[in-house]
This record gives C-alpha cells, sequence and structure tokens, in this order.
C-alpha cells in the first residue's frame, strides 16, 4: 500500500461519516470549528444526561436501528423539529445518543467542511478521580497552530459546571483523554489497574457480572483502531442495550482466557500503532485491511 497523507486521508468522508444528502446545508454553515461544535450540541442529547436537563426521556427521541450513520442521524432530527439544523432545539426536540453520536457528527461536519478529523475511542479522565470512563471524542487538525485538537462535544456548559470540569472540553489538555490504546498498554504493564477502565453503571440489566476491566479495554481498542480506519461503530452498550451482542467480532466478543498468545501480541501491537496515528498510519490501513480479526464484521455495520 503506497503511503498516504495523514490530513488528507481525514478530510475524506467514510461511509459513516459521509453527509451529502445535507451537502446544501453544510455549504451555508460556517467553517468555524466553535460554531459546528455548538450546532452538534443542539441537535443531540446524551441518554444518561437528559433527565438532569429536566425533560423525560422520550422514546420517539431515539434512534431505533442497530447502528446510525450520521445522515440517518440528521434525518433524525430533522423529523424531531423541521427547522433550520443551525437552530437551537429544545432538549426534547434532540436525537437520543451517547458520546459516539457528538464525537462522530462533529468529526463527519468538519470532514465536509475540508477539515481533517477523526473521531477516538478511548477513556474520559474527568468523570471520577480514579477512574477511567468509556468515552468518544473527536480530534480535528487546527491548521493555524499546526497540530491535533482533541475535543468533547458532548460537554455543554450544564455538563462541564456539572463535572466541575478544570479545562476547557473545546481544546483538551494532554492526558485528559486516554485513547483506548493507552489504557491497554498501561494496563497490560501494571502501570494502572484494568478493573478502573469501563463504564460507571449497573452491569446486571445486561447480562453482565463487570463493565470494567481488561476485556472491556480490549474492545475500546479494536473499537478506536477502526474508527482510525473511518469505521465508527457503536459503543458496547449500545448493541447490548438493542438485545444484540459482539459475538460475530472475535476479538471483541471472546474472553480474556480465550485469547491466544498472537492475539495478545496483535492487540498489543495496534495498541502502539494507536498512540502515534500520524507516524503509523500506512501500517494502520494495510493492517486493518488485511487483517479479518481487525475489521468491524458487516453485521456490526449494518443498519
Amino acid at each position: 500500500m503506497p503511503a498516504i497523507s495523514v490530513l488528507d486521508y481525514y478530510c475524506e468522508p467514510g461511509p459513516i461519516t459521509r453527509l451529502d444528502r445535507y451537502a446544501e446545508f453544510l455549504n451555508w454553515l460556517t467553517d468555524d470549528t466553535r460554531a459546528i461544535y455548538q450546532v452538534v450540541q443542539s441537535l443531540l442529547v446524551h441518554d444518561l444526561w437528559i433527565e438532569r436537563y429536566g425533560s423525560p426521556l422520550d422514546p420517539a427521541q431515539e434512534y431505533d436501528t442497530r447502528i446510525a450513520y450520521m445522515e440517518d442521524w440528521l434525518d433524525k432530527a430533522i423529523q424531531l423539529d423541521p427547522r433550520s439544523l443551525a437552530l437551537p432545539r429544545a432538549v426534547e426536540r434532540r436525537v437520543i445518543c451517547c458520546c459516539r453520536e457528538f464525537a462522530t457528527l462533529f468529526c463527519a461536519m468538519l470532514r465536509f467542511k475540508g477539515i481533517p478529523a477523526r473521531s477516538r475511542c478511548g477513556f474520559g479522565r474527568y468523570f471520577g478521580v480514579g477512574w477511567f470512563e468509556d468515552h468518544w471524542i473527536c480530534e480535528y487538525w487546527d491548521a493555524a497552530q499546526s497540530r491535533w485538537v482533541q475535543a468533547d462535544p458532548q460537554l455543554d456548559p450544564f455538563q462541564q459546571s456539572f463535572l466541575k470540569l478544570p479545562c476547557s472540553p473545546q481544546d483538551l489538555p494532554p492526558g485528559a483523554f486516554w485513547v483506548a490504546g493507552e489504557a491497554w498498554l498501561k494496563s497490560r504493564s501494571g502501570k494502572i489497574d484494568p478493573m478502573s477502565c469501563g463504564i460507571s453503571c449497573d452491569p446486571k440489566p445486561y447480562g453482565l457480572d463487570t463493565l470494567n476491566g481488561l476485556w472491556f479495554t480490549r474492545g475500546q481498542l479494536l473499537r478506536d483502531f477502526a474508527a482510525l480506519n473511518k469505521v465508527e461503530t457503536v459503543p458496547f452498550l449500545v448493541r447490548l442495550s438493542k438485545g444484540l451482542n459482539w459475538n460475530s467480532w472475535r476479538l471483541v466478543g471472546a474472553r480474556d482466557e480465550e485469547l491466544s498468545e498472537a492475539d495478545y501480541r496483535l492487540l498489543d501491537h495496534i495498541a502502539a500503532l494507536s498512540l502515534e496515528p500520524d507516524e503509523n498510519l500506512t501500517e494502520i490501513r494495510a493492517l486493518y485491511e488485511s487483517t479479518l480479526d481487525l475489521q468491524a464484521p458487516q453485521e456490526i455495520l449494518k443498519r
């Protein structure tokens, strides 16, 4: 595979982030990343935060397919409120989602604008002391500063105040968010407790004993590696909440003890690659395309 221009690659959408049906609106929309950030926040509301805003959870606001492609997500937003997508919406007129949709819709809009962007799956370190919470953010290229900016478009002023966030979610400082590869390697080397990485909710409704541990970080790593290849899958619990599972993706669905030494070597390798995606993009792309176990199965990506 020939060398890939990193910025050119992340300027172009993948199947999930394509927004051609909304080209007229997006051509009109400003290129200002701060304004696009606000548009995304006005269209979406996180399912675990909606009642904190004083609004009951209304099933009519939910997206009911297996996985939301970003064009479909905007279709749902128009169903709830047919006005311009740039106009602020009340909480009860926003699409209920999770962190992946905030990050990936922001990513999709930036790519349409020709701004290199990529969704990243990993762990937020600002949701609790000593705890690494399942989370997605967006990285985008700031040409003026010649650097990647990590932004968390889920965190509006209300959430910032609730969490007492000590930094700007529009430009997260180093270490505020760990991509999954960092958590994986630190867990594997004993630098952090693997049980400190996961989802802070009751696992029993999902038929599980835990929602944390090395097995969970492994799934995050594979989702992040796929996202680096512009395949932004749903988060772990979304499939379970729809009565689905991850069994078709062997390296995600397997138990720790079912993995071979070769599996662990592969996982360690992609974790290391994911920490420096600019330097490693050619290998990241080639390895993803040539290794079936790393690819998100079509069953996972089916609408």
